[in-house]
């Protein structure tokens, strides 16, 4: 077995998948910057897709979650490449994932199993801090086939969307054209197959913004659909 229990056939897959990415420069001209090109790679040498990986990287989950952006250069020298317990995003996770039966701890606590897979709809850092900085839909563009790639390879039995332009990232690498355009009220109705295997729930995003639009009770609420999903798939 590999890095977090996977499946030593996947590994060599993986990490071309995180030298391609690290070696991506596309979004430089729209504001946007590899983790490889911050502090000379000195954050960037796990051998991880991406910051939030680090936290849950199992290339063998049943369960895969994606976020827009994991954040801003500011926030990833300061945590030195990494995610903080502080973060509301991460602790609101912990709190929907313990609501399905799915237990988790904070990232830099010890993890009593890394049984899920994280990953972000752009992989590049924003300027500044946490939530500074305005990513353009290209850079989603971009990233797509990164997105796509990690689907195919973790081959999860259901990912979820954290927000509707993580969903509809997610949704147009497949070549599909989600039928919910412009309300996240809308998309969190949705429930779209996106391999023979793999089921796409989407779902509010955690985060502050996403819990003015959309309460904790109510969020829970929407994760139950994520539970269900799990359970169909497992039977």
């Amino acid at each position: 077995m590999g890095r977090d229990g996977s499946n030593t056939d996947k590994l060599p897959i993986y990490l071309d998948l995180v030298a391609k990415r690290k070696e991506c420069h596309l979004c430089a001209e729209i504001g946007l910057t590899n983790p490889s090109k911050v502090l000379g790679r000195k954050f960037d040498d796990k051998g991880h897709i991406g910051p939030w990986t680090q936290w849950q990287g199992n290339l063998d989950a049943e369960l895969m979650v994606v976020g827009q952006d994991w954040g801003g250069i500011d926030y990833y020298v300061e945590n030195k490449g990494a995610d903080e317990d502080k973060n509301e995003t991460n602790q609101r996770i912990c709190e929907l994932l313990e609501s399905v039966d799915v237990r988790i701890a904070l990232p830099k606590q010890p993890q009593p199993t890394r049984s899920l897979f994280f990953t972000n709809s752009v992989l590049c850092l924003r300027p500044r801090t946490l939530t500074g900085g305005y990513v353009r839909s290209r850079c989603f563009t971009n990233c797509r086939p990164f997105l796509r790639s990690q689907v195919e390879l973790v081959r999860p039995r259901v990912v979820v969307t954290l927000g509707l332009k993580a969903f509809r990232s997610l949704v147009l690498s497949f070549g599909m054209r989600p039928q919910s355009k412009k309300s996240m009220k809308e998309a969190v109705l949705e429930v779209i197959r996106l391999t023979h295997r793999t089921t796409l729930v989407p779902v509010f995003h955690p985060g502050k913004r996403g819990t003015i639009s959309r309460n904790k009770e109510k969020q829970k609420e929407d994760w139950k659909r994520v539970k269900a999903a799990l359970d169909e798939a497992r039977a």
